[in-house]
C-alpha cells in the first residue's frame, strides 16, 4: 500500500501517469521535470514513514498505477544493488545523501565489467530507457543514509522489481 502523500504530490504522481501513456519521450521530460520538482521540496515527503532496512535498501511505495510505479528508497550506509538493467524505463533523483553510481560494460549474457563511476549528490536526476546495455549499480559506501526516488515504468501489482537481469562482475 503507498504511502499518503500531500494532494500536490498525487496530483503530480497522477500526471506523470497520464503522460506514460503517450510517448516514452515525453513521459522521460515528465518524469525528470516531475522528480526536479519534488527534489526542490524534500518537506513534501514525511522521512519519518519511510521503512528502513539496517545494512541495506529500504523500499517504499509512494504511487502505483499500470503505467508507473514512484518509489522511496532509504539506502542505510553499506547498502548496494547487484549490477543489473531495467526491464522498463527508469528515472531516479536523489533527495538526501550521496550515492555512487557505477556503470558496467556487458562482456557476456552473465558477467559485465566497470566503465565508468561517479558519486550523486542531492537534486541529481537520470532517466533512461530500458534499450541497450543501461547496466549499473547504486551503492551507499557512505557512513549517512541516503534517499532517492525513482519513477519506473511498470505495474508494481504485476511483477515485484523493475530489475530485467543481474550480472556478476569480471576482472577487467
Amino acid at each position: 500500500m503507498p504511502l499518503t502523500m500531500p494532494p500536490e504530490v498525487e496530483a503530480t504522481m497522477a500526471d506523470l501517469a497520464v503522460s506514460a501513456r503517450h510517448s516514452p519521450d515525453a513521459y522521460l521530460a515528465a518524469a525528470r521535470s516531475s522528480l526536479l520538482r519534488l527534489l526542490a521540496r524534500p518537506a513534501l515527503l514525511d522521512r519519518t514513514r519511510l521503512v528502513r532496512q539496517s545494512g541495506d535498501l529500504g523500499r517504499n511505495l509512494l504511487f502505483g498505477t499500470e503505467e508507473i510505479s514512484v518509489w522511496a528508497m532509504v539506502w542505510s550506509p553499506g547498502a548496494v544493488t547487484p549490477v543489473h538493467d531495467h526491464c522498463c524505463s527508469c528515472c531516479f533523483g536523489l533527495l538526501t545523501g550521496r550515492l555512487r553510481e557505477t556503470w558496467y560494460r556487458p562482456i557476456s549474457d552473465t558477467h559485465a565489467v566497470a566503465s565508468r563511476d561517479a558519486v550523486r549528490e542531492p537534486g541529481y536526476v537520470a532517466c533512461m530507457m530500458p534499450s541497450g546495455p543501461n547496466l549499473h549499480r547504486i551503492a551507499n559506501d557512505g557512513p549517512d543514509e541516503a534517499i532517492s526516488i525513482h519513477v519506473y515504468g511498470y505495474d508494481h501489482r504485476a511483477q515485484s522489481s523493475s530489475i530485467h537481469r543481474t550480472y556478476a562482475v569480471a576482472a577487467a
